[in-house]
């Protein structure tokens, strides 16, 4: 059993691309980075710096790296293909700028997908219920995407990212397909939402209001992560 107060702990992380079986592109270069318990961060930097790319390898998405990952004390190089799948199930939850719904699927069929996939429960329905409930769509659980706003779709991808109970919640961008209006009242929801239930998250963003809601800021600069004072 892991004791320690880190969830994650990253040493002498380098990530590298090959474009077209030639060109090697250093995308980050001997990074550390440790990730606490019940913590809120934020990561900021130009376009192109990499914290997507970051964002990826923390979610368990990308093991195409150098150097040491911990995830609540276990290598993560040395886990299953099989294995690693249903931590990443389990413990991690993402959002992204684009929801990515089911456009086949209700909003409460889209929020229980996660649970029924990893745990095939039979109160998958009264679980997703709640949580929309809890997030002001209990008039909309039965309309599909196109049906929902933007706000309201966004609500209805981080319902589903919580479903599972996730250790830790990763967000990439979360309000970047949000008018200014509604992108603020989500963020503040959500945030509060995060406080209230003490998760933990790492969020990436480019505005400078939502970065610091956060504990500490990251600047991802330079292919590295550097906290700022």
């Amino acid at each position: 059993m892991n004791n320690t107060n880190f969830i994650i702990e990253i040493s002498n992380l380098n990530k590298n691309y090959i474009i077209e079986n030639r060109e090697n592109i250093e995308i980050i270069k001997n990074l550390n980075f440790k990730l606490k318990r019940n913590s809120k961060i934020s990561i900021v930097g130009p376009s192109g710096s990499g914290k997507s790319t970051f964002l990826n390898i923390l979610g368990l998405l990308d093991r195409q790296f150098e150097g040491s990952y911990l995830f609540k004390g276990k290598n993560v190089l040395s886990i299953s293909d099989h294995k690693l799948n249903n931590i990443r199930g389990s413990s991690v939850g993402f959002i992204h700028q684009f929801f990515h719904l089911i456009p086949e699927l209700t909003a409460i069929e889209n929020v229980m997908l996660p649970y029924l996939i990893n745990n095939n429960s039979e109160n998958s329905f009264e679980i997703a219920q709640k949580i929309l409930f809890e997030f002001g769509l209990e008039d909309r659980i039965r309309f599909k995407p196109l049906k929902l706003s933007g706000g309201e779709q966004q609500r209805v991808a981080i319902a589903r990212s919580l479903i599972n109970n996730p250790d830790i919640i990763l967000a990439d961008e979360m309000t970047g397909n949000l008018d200014e209006n509604t992108a603020n009242k989500i963020f503040t929801f959500f945030i509060k939402y995060i406080e209230q239930n003490k998760k933990t998250l790492v969020y990436v963003t480019h505005n400078k209001k939502f970065a610091f809601f956060a504990d500490e800021i990251y600047n991802f600069n330079n292919k590295k992560i550097f906290l700022n004072e």
